[in-house]
């Protein structure tokens, strides 16, 4: 299946250069599953936007959302390796109700997470689809890369947070 991702308009910047409360959500090793969670106070669901699958890897845009009141805190597109994932999640991730880092989390799955680049991104029409209004003209994001302890690359990501109130 082909996957036609929006064109982004961004430029890459330092992860120096990002704002708060963007560098703080943005900037570190972990997943942003729990990060947004913290921040936002709530659990996280997926809503899924358009997802494909040639059976080696599954790929997915979505947004998440709090389950307190349905708010988007993140756009994603991911790209996951399913035979890297231990067989009893693999439905979980095409169910595509729970966001990768929490069925990492919940299923005790090591990885590491490593972003690959910050971005600044130019809200453009299908980013502002994905989150129904951008209140900026800029967003922020990252792409980054969710690999197991043995190498294996379980996941390629961008991440794109909507507008926050800046520190």
């Amino acid at each position: 299946m082909t996957r036609k991702l929006p064109k982004l308009n961004f430029s890459e910047l330092d992860a120096s250069q990002i704002p708060e409360p963007y560098a703080s959500l943005l900037v570190h090793d972990g997943d942003m599953t729990s990060r947004l969670e913290a921040y936002h106070e709530s659990a996280l669901s997926v809503s899924p936007l358009r997802s494909s699958n040639d059976g080696r890897s599954y790929f997915r845009e979505v947004l998440l959302t709090t389950t307190e009141n349905d708010q988007a805190v993140e756009y994603g597109a991911i790209e996951i390796t399913l035979k890297h994932l231990p067989e009893e999640v693999r439905p979980l991730v095409i169910e595509a109700k729970q966001p990768l880092g929490g069925l990492l989390n919940q299923y005790r799955i090591p990885y590491s997470s490593s972003p690959r680049a910050f971005l600044k991104i130019i809200p453009d029409g299908p980013i502002v689809e994905a989150f129904g209004s951008v209140e900026s003209d800029e967003l922020y994001g990252r792409s980054n890369q969710i690999t197991g302890f043995n190498g294996d690359i379980i996941a390629r990501i961008v991440e794109i947070l909507p507008t926050l109130a800046l520190n």
